[in-house]
């Protein structure tokens, strides 16, 4: 793995713990992979190609947050992105 990747892997991981702690720097702090990819500053298709592992374990992490959702209610953009990463039925359950 080359220093970039490993670059975009810290970021991303910093990020995770920004979203769930709901500090969100630079998105609208939803938790869904396109905020997790404004957040760590990497195209939305590096999640999904090249850093799955991540992308997967953040939403094992959503998904166990002891905290519950955020105060945030979700938008239907959020269900519809949600939905095209493969994490929410049509009925809107995770």
């Amino acid at each position: 793995m080359n220093q970039q990747h490993q670059d975009e892997r810290t970021r991303i991981r910093e990020a995770m713990d920004r979203l769930l702690a709901g500090q969100a720097a630079a998105s609208n702090g939803s938790l869904t992979v396109k905020a997790l990819a404004e957040e760590a500053g990497v195209h939305r298709m590096a999640l999904l190609k090249r850093h799955a592992d991540l992308k997967n374990a953040f939403y094992e992490r959503v998904r166990n947050d002891p905290a519950g959702p955020r105060d945030r209610e979700a938008t239907p953009e959020d269900r519809h992105q949600a939905q095209e990463d493969g994490l929410e039925s049509e009925d809107g359950d995770r």
